[in-house]
């Protein structure tokens, strides 16, 4: 059972909202955000691109562009390697697309997740060298790569790495010592000295950072940032960036620029996923269009999605879009099998499962390994590891909350990795099969997890009457739109309600829409998705409940009305 609590930060909510022209109920919420102060108050309601922070403040950005654009306007080619998921796509994308606009030659490789597994290898090298490349450029990959990038120096090309993810270290009697690369540049937000202010970007943000760069050089580029930033605004969402600081700017940039975009690829893709792009929100990225990004790089060739991106004609766009729809469709019938047979396996061990959960599913294809892990971190609420394949060709994913650092942890057992990689709430990693009853023993004898660590927590921002949710604080709430990881959308708690008029609707009979009555009489409308034969029967048989509820707008033939979104009910 989830643990119910209301938060109980303080400021001046009154002062806030006279100055900022919100509500104090509006104010309250911003504050349970850790929003403070007037400068970041302002960019959380009024951010905008031109708010976003200087890109010369990553370490080795100007290093690289000076790089960059001096390849550019020598002729020389280069070799961007990118990654087979939506944030390696989309800074690929990026990258190539602003070389090529400046007249530069550049060409994209893309690892296959089953030949290659993540980010650059040596053979990649090679390639590098056939095409005549005198600069390798990594995105969202590379920080890890110190033999491959030293492999590039003794072939004479050139290296610079832009990533994001955390930078690989040993620890040695209780010293941490980093392991960086030897590139010609480095640009990760991660490094200990990098002065960029806000670390938490994606692969994509920070190729788009560089690129900001390399344009101011060349005095030109500007109009083609603004349709650039919509890819990184894309991939932040996708990549389960949180939306802080500027990344909520990105991301309220992205969705408007997708409303209105010119890229084919980007069109046919939200007409075939039947997508309202006049609605277009995070969740649409996150669960829809994002999905059909990295399903083409878990069952095919992420280099599909890149294609459909560069398309020039709408044909082949849409031929595109339809291959990827159809892809995720089947991944999604394949996640839906190796989750049931891994928690038929949890289940089946008659107790309560383990603080670190490591499954092995030698069957499932090696793609699906995260996405199962994360419906197990979702089911059990603990760090959850799928491992898939047999022999010495065991790969897996890990999903973490937020009280695990799963990077940290794995980190301890890095003499059982072949390869591993990633950051606190998620990591990728290649071993041995005889290994993984050791990883599992040692993952759960060093476990430092506690039940409460375990137990799902849901904060309301303020208890608030039903009463009180009214149309106009739906619209005010609104404002603090894009929602996701990192800003969710505001919760209430009300209690002594009684339901009435309960209904369930839909296919699979998983929507419950309901009415909610508090003391003095007052009447909302609600709906709850989930079991609906099960809620209705539990909710017909209650005497009273209370709720946690979101509050939004139902939006029918240009007539708008509140409606309370129930989350958990007792």
């Amino acid at each position: 059972m989830s643990k119910w609590m209301v938060a109980a930060k303080r400021a001046d909510f009154n002062e806030i909202a006279a100055r900022f022209c919100i509500s104090p109920v509006l104010s309250r919420i911003i504050r349970n955000r850790d929003v403070i102060g007037d400068e970041a108050i302002d960019m959380y309601l009024n951010g905008k691109v031109s708010d976003m922070h200087d890109p010369h403040l990553l370490k080795d950005a100007d290093k690289a562009a000076d790089m960059i654009y001096k390849a550019v306007k020598e002729g020389n080619k280069i070799f961007i390697i990118g990654d087979y998921d939506i944030d390696g796509v989309c800074s690929s994308y990026i990258l190539l697309k602003g070389i090529t606009f400046l007249g530069g030659e550049a060409m994209v490789r893309l690892p296959d997740r089953m030949t290659d597994g993540y980010g650059m290898n040596m053979g990649m090298v090679d390639e590098a060298l056939r095409y005549g490349a005198g600069m390798i450029l990594t995105c969202d990959n590379g920080i890890s790569a110190a033999a491959e990038v030293e492999y590039a120096n003794k072939k004479g090309i050139r290296v610079i790495v832009t990533d994001h993810h955390e930078v690989p270290y040993e620890d040695t009697d209780g010293v941490r010592n980093y392991i960086l690369p030897p590139a010609d540049a480095l640009i990760d937000p991660k490094q200990s000295d990098c002065p960029y202010p806000y670390k938490e970007i994606c692969g994509a943000m920070v190729a788009y950072k560089l690129l900001q760069c390399v344009f101011g050089l060349a005095g030109q580029g500007a109009e083609l940032l603004d349709d650039l930033l919509m890819f990184a605004g894309f991939a932040t969402v996708g990549d389960v960036m949180e939306l802080k600081d500027e990344n909520r700017i990105a991301v309220k940039h992205a969705l408007n620029r997708m409303k209105v975009t010119d890229n084919k690829g980007m069109n046919c893709l939200i007409d075939v996923t039947g997508v309202d792009r006049s609605r277009l929100a995070p969740y649409h990225i996150g669960f829809i269009l994002g999905p059909c990004i990295n399903a083409t790089g878990r069952l095919d060739s992420a280099f599909r999605a890149l294609e459909m991106f560069n398309a020039e004609t709408y044909e082949e766009a849409l031929m595109a879009a339809n291959e990827l729809k159809s892809l995720n469709d089947s991944r999604k019938e394949l996640t839906d099998h190796y989750r049931d047979e891994a928690v038929e396996m949890i289940d089946k061990a008659g107790r309560e499962p383990d603080r670190v959960i490591v499954i092995h599913l030698p069957e499932c294809h090696e793609s699906l390994a995260g996405i199962i892990a994360g419906r197990l971190k979702e089911k059990y609420f603990r760090p959850s590891i799928v491992l898939t394949g047999t022999g010495d060709g065991v790969k897996g994913s890990g999903r973490s909350i937020e009280a695990y650092d799963m990077h940290a942890e794995l980190t301890k057992c890095a003499d059982l990795f072949i390869k591993f990689g990633g950051h606190k709430m998620a990591a990728g990693l290649s071993m041995h099969e005889k290994d993984i009853d050791e990883l599992r023993t040692r993952l759960n004898g060093d476990c430092s997890l506690t039940e409460d660590d375990m137990t799902l927590k849901l904060v309301a921002d303020i208890a608030l009457p039903v009463g009180y949710a009214t149309l106009d604080l739906a619209r005010e709430i609104e404002k603090l739109e894009p929602f996701g990881t990192g800003n969710p959308r505001p919760l209430f708690a009300c209690k002594d309600l009684k339901a009435s008029d309960i209904k369930v609707f839909g296919k699979n009979r998983n929507v419950v829409k309901l009415k909610l009555i508090s003391p003095d009489g007052t009447r909302a409308d609600a709906v709850y998705f989930g079991d609906g034969d099960e809620t209705e029967n539990s909710l017909r048989s209650a005497g009273t409940v209370s709720v946690m509820y979101e509050i939004g707008i139902d939006r029918y033939m240009g007539n708008e009305k509140v409606q309370l979104t129930l989350k958990d009910w007792r």
